[in-house]
């Protein structure tokens, strides 16, 4: 369920801020196309699992929670600017939950993330997102839903579900081509993903 604190998007974004047009470039790659952006009861929603051969549940659970603790912290940032893998963690990034018996770690995300990482350029767009790990022995799942995207390129900032912007029937042409505007978000999203991924994975094994 979305927190209180985010609230509900509407179509009229588009209008403004969100503008789509035919994209051509290095970003259409396969990673990116049909498909890369999974949807579940026409909600987005990434779901990975991650391997962490022989360590048990609760060894999982320690390690893991530890890296959330430090990755959602609030107002912190990871990196300079123009790193590629910058993010900025806003005030309302947290770890929800945590439950050792179930083996499920709820991270609330709050976050800056960036389009162009050059010095004089700022291009970004603010991200809410719900992270959820579930641990078992070897092993686990992360689920990645409930993103909504803050672009400020306005004095009133503008928001939007992840439903009307990165899915392949918003992000992709009738020839098969990202849409420009929708085309960064989408594969900053799945980049995100990705990321998270492997962090989970790694401090798993640790």
């Amino acid at each position: 369920m979305m927190l209180a604190f985010m609230p509900m998007c509407i179509h009229t974004a588009q209008a403004q801020l969100f503008v789509k047009k035919n994209f051509k470039g290095r970003m259409e790659a396969s990673a990116y196309m049909q498909g890369a952006v999974p949807e579940v009861n026409g909600r987005v929603e990434f779901n990975e699992n991650f391997s962490a051969p022989g360590k048990t549940k609760d060894q999982i659970f320690q390690q893991v929670l530890s890296w959330a603790n430090l990755r959602y912290m609030p107002e912190t940032e990871r990196g300079a600017w123009n790193d590629e893998d910058y993010y900025k963690n806003n005030e309302f990034s947290k770890v929800v939950s945590a439950d050792k018996n179930t083996g499920i770690i709820i991270c609330q995300a709050d976050e800056d993330l960036v389009f162009t990482n050059k010095t004089l350029a700022k291009d970004f767009t603010r991200t809410n997102y719900t992270l959820t790990i579930r641990v078992k022995d070897n092993g686990g799942e992360v689920t990645v839903n409930n993103i909504i995207y803050t672009y400020n390129l306005a004095e009133s900032p503008e928001r939007i579900a992840a439903e009307d912007w990165i899915t392949d029937k918003e992000a992709i042409s009738k020839k098969g081509g990202l849409l420009k505007g929708s085309a960064r978000f989408r594969i900053k999203t799945i980049d995100l993903k990705n990321e998270l991924v492997k962090e989970i994975a790694d401090a798993a094994q640790k």
